[in-house]
């Protein structure tokens, strides 16, 4: 059985509001004390989202540490570590390309009359994650072509190999953030259905920008 309680934060301040929630838990645990069959809890609606929405903020911090850590590691590593073959430039077109992905998907869907939440604070670590994987395969099968052979030569063999790869993933990437589409809880549900337009999106960034990018890096 659930007994429902309704009341407005509009309608009291802050220390009126925090006494009756006080008052109401005192009464329901001095119940729960000489009862034997029935017990009281105390749910407010308000009290949920605020203890997620504090959650979220806390690991939002995380998440913008990791996005920075992330960038180094593709500043660093794009190029083999190399001072000769370093890729500062392409470690910044990959960061580029995930922050195009993200905004055309959200402005679509947002435009389609989608909704966010907290968790949707997420998809740009999702989608960073995601892209520097794509393009690194790129810039590796790109490498490993003949150092010799022609530019449009070494950009079609590298492709031939990658594009495989990053379509196959990307395309189960997305269905599966699609599937999820279809749950029960809609915070969840638009979270997947903006992280598969996302991943969507940063498909065609990758062999469009990045690649044309790849083309001005070996020419150079």
């Amino acid at each position: 059985m659930k007994l429902g309680f309704p009341y407005k934060l509009n309608d009291f301040t802050k220390n009126q509001t925090e006494y009756l929630e006080l008052e109401i838990q005192t009464l329901a645990t001095e119940f729960n004390q000489f009862s034997k069959y029935l017990d009281v809890y105390v749910f407010t609606g308000k009290g949920l989202s605020q203890a997620f929405s504090s959650d979220i903020r806390a690991d939002l911090k995380l998440v913008q540490l990791s996005v920075q850590i992330v960038a180094v590691y593709c500043i660093l590593f794009m190029g083999s570590f190399s001072p000769i073959h370093c890729r500062a430039a392409a470690a910044g077109i990959t960061l580029l390309c995930v922050a195009l992905a993200y905004t055309a998907s959200s402005g679509l869907l947002f435009y389609l009359g989608g909704k966010t939440a907290g968790i949707h604070n997420l998809l740009p670590f999702l989608l960073i994650g995601i892209g520097v994987d794509d393009m690194f395969v790129i810039s590796a099968a790109i490498d490993q072509t003949d150092p010799e052979a022609p530019v449009e030569e070494r950009m079609r063999e590298g492709m031939m190999h990658a594009g495989a790869s990053i379509t196959i993933t990307s395309f189960t990437n997305a269905v599966a953030f699609w599937l999820g589409y279809f749950g029960s809880l809609e915070a969840l549900s638009s979270f997947c259905m903006f992280a598969g337009f996302g991943v969507v999106f940063l498909y065609f960034t990758s062999i469009t920008m990045f690649s044309a990018f790849m083309v001005w890096d070996i020419r150079r």
